[in-house]
């Protein structure tokens, strides 16, 4: 019994490397340059939107095919002035205020500010970003590449976490391997998620499924984006490159983080079937530390702990080369250790259906 659970989890492992080759190969270089607009979501951004204006305005992309649209979301703090100020020195930026007024039911807290500033976009390729992050220089051509197949609706590019300290890089390490799995599951043709602070959509697609204005409300709506547009039989991708790099800043207190992580686990809810399975497969390995346990087979417990540390490890080392992020790779085991311990209270989160993003109040 023990040793079946444990090859279902070990495939599932497998699965993942091999979904992840996969998404990898379907990488383009093609050349293709059609308008870009990125917009930037900026609630209470003070500290960190002009980092983030700056990396936007240093890309490499023709400036007459680009524009920044920053919707400022209800901020309470000084966001406007910063907007203002650099509103002065670059043309390509462009502001929206959003207000109370504008808030509508399917239209709440982050989806409807992106709503928002697409609405007031003309860009055939959307990028998409959080205030409180740097893109690469590269980051625009990267993602828009992917675009040059007609197909494809929805890319998600590589999202890495900022810092030095400890906390910080076990965070690294864990998106590291989060999005591994996103884009293993993208080349299974299973999509299970993407970061929003990193994304791009064809703006066709978008209106052809409703924006979010028809998409149901979620927490997290990248996930729901992405869902919309597969389901549409539209085609997704995961830019799992250096190119499309984008660093966000890390969760600042332990209470930051489970928030985080509270609404990435009710907003995962979503995918039904697919998360039923995912967490199946996740729990087999439990189970079998829980036999192996209860019958003091202690030879097993050990076993099973390596497999997890060195499968799941091996799954987040293949990501670290391919995009060259060796600084992660000495803090892979404790961050398997922290995951592993994470997982024992993530589903007790799910409970909670009361979200909180950004001082707002959720209730899906």
């Amino acid at each position: 019994m023990i040793s079946a659970l444990a090859a279902v989890y070990a495939a599932r492992v497998v699965l993942f490397m091999t979904g992840f080759r996969r998404q990898r190969a379907r990488w383009r270089t093609a050349v293709f340059t059609p308008s870009v607009t990125i917009v930037v979501p900026a609630r209470n951004e003070e500290s960190t939107l002009e980092r983030c204006i700056t990396s936007l305005m240093r890309v490499d992309y023709p400036s007459s095919l680009l524009t920044v649209v920053v919707v400022d979301d209800r901020s309470t703090d000084t966001t406007a002035q910063v907007l203002q100020r650099l509103s002065t020195q670059y043309a390509e930026l462009r502001i929206v205020t959003r207000t109370d007024h504008d808030v509508e039911r399917n239209l709440r807290g982050k989806p409807g500010a992106l709503q928002q500033g697409i609405d007031a976009s003309t860009g055939e390729i959307i990028l998409m970003t959080d205030a409180d992050c740097s893109v690469s220089p590269g980051w625009v051509r990267g993602m828009v590449q992917q675009f040059s197949d007609p197909e494809v609706a929805l890319v998600a590019g590589l999202t890495s976490i900022a810092g030095t300290s400890l906390f910080d890089r076990i965070q690294d390490v864990e998106w590291t391997y989060t999005q591994a799995m996103a884009a293993g599951g993208i080349g299974l043709g299973v999509p299970l998620g993407c970061f929003g602070n990193n994304l791009a959509v064809r703006r066709t697609a978008f209106q052809e499924v409703g924006g979010y204005r028809k998409i149901s409300f979620s927490v997290t709506e990248d996930l729901a984006l992405q869902q919309a547009l597969h389901d549409a039989g539209w085609r997704v991708r995961h830019a799992f490159h250096e190119m499309t790099s984008v660093q966000s800043l890390p969760a600042r207190t332990l209470r930051e983080y489970i928030t985080q992580r509270h609404r990435w686990v009710r907003g995962g809810t979503s995918l039904g079937l697919r998360a039923v399975v995912f967490v199946a497969t996740s729990v087999t390995l439990w189970l079998a530390l829980a036999l192996s346990l209860w019958q003091a087979m202690w030879w097993w417990v050990t076993a099973l702990l390596l497999l997890r540390v060195v499968a799941d490890g091996f799954l987040i080392s293949m990501a670290v080369h391919a995009v060259g992020r060796y600084r992660v790779v000495p803090f892979i085991p404790l961050s398997m250790v922290v995951l592993m311990l994470t997982e024992l209270f993530l589903p007790f989160l799910v409970l909670k259906k009361k979200v909180t993003w950004k001082d707002q109040v959720f209730r899906p």
